[in-house]
């Protein structure tokens, strides 16, 4: 893991951006988080891991290093929390369980530190998956593997409520777990920072002559060769997030903390 620092023009705060946990144990970003001691601790999606739909027990229960994962960052700064696609399997419930340990949970809402407005914009996975619960889902027996079966269009996210969130006066940030979402459905609203994971920095990184970087291979999202995985990107800054999901193997490309400073 390593730590990855920008300093982004006109930010007001230190921020350490965590994304992409998919409950994995967390205690070297803990260390990281102690030494470095930002101002606030921004998780913009996948802190657990909804692989196995076929076992419906509690997500929590399935996913135990999410809440005390929040616990010790929430003992460190205020921590905002916004859902990526993974966390469609968190209920009400789980929701309020996370809101106890001290984390904010910004579910499609906003709230205000210090005179910054935070957002959170909830992945459009939990959309559908809502909207599955409130049709056919509540009366099924496996609700998890019921929906996983469902191959409808995934529908954009809930956008209704950020209009009145830029209307607010003070700097705004929003956590957006998805980097493809910035212009997709984002270009319109004047956000001074939209902050993401999502891509894992497209799993393997190669090295483009031609454009003299280093690029993902492979992104959900953006498919092949995708544009957006890592770094800043006008106002959008992405982590490559801080594990492993699937048998490919991240080949350099290292996990990673971004830290966000205030430009001098």
């Amino acid at each position: 893991m390593r730590e990855t620092r920008y300093a982004v023009p006109g930010c007001p705060l230190r921020i350490a951006l965590l994304t992409d946990l998919h409950n994995r144990p967390f205690e070297r970003i803990i260390a990281s988080l102690r030494s470095r001691r930002p101002e606030i601790i921004a998780v913009a999606g996948d802190v657990l891991r909804s692989h196995a739909v076929e076992d419906e027990r509690p997500a929590l229960e399935k996913n135990p290093n999410a809440l005390p994962f929040f616990s010790a960052c929430a003992s460190i700064a205020p921590t905002f929390f916004s859902l990526g696609n993974h966390e469609w399997i968190l209920s009400d419930g789980d929701l309020e369980r996370v809101a106890a340990t001290g984390a904010h949970v910004l579910d499609n809402t906003w709230t205000e530190y210090r005179g910054v407005q935070i957002g959170g914009l909830t992945s459009s996975r939990v959309v559908k998956y809502r909207r599955f619960l409130a049709a056919d889902g509540a009366a099924s027996a496996q609700p998890h593997r019921d929906f996983h079966a469902v191959k409808s269009t995934v529908p954009a996210p809930d956008l209704g409520w950020l209009e009145e969130f830029c209307r607010q006066d003070g700097y705004r940030i929003l956590l957006c777990h998805q980097p493809e979402y910035e212009r997709r459905f984002l270009a319109p609203y004047p956000l001074d920072l939209v902050l993401s994971g999502h891509a894992h920095g497209g799993q393997i990184r190669l090295y483009s002559f031609r454009q003299r970087q280093w690029r993902g291979l492979y992104a959900p999202g953006q498919g092949f060769r995708p544009e957006r995985t890592s770094g800043v990107h006008g106002r959008l800054v992405i982590s490559r997030g801080l594990s492993n999901t699937v048998p490919i193997p991240r080949l350099n490309n290292p996990t990673e903390i971004v830290y966000i400073e205030p430009e001098e």
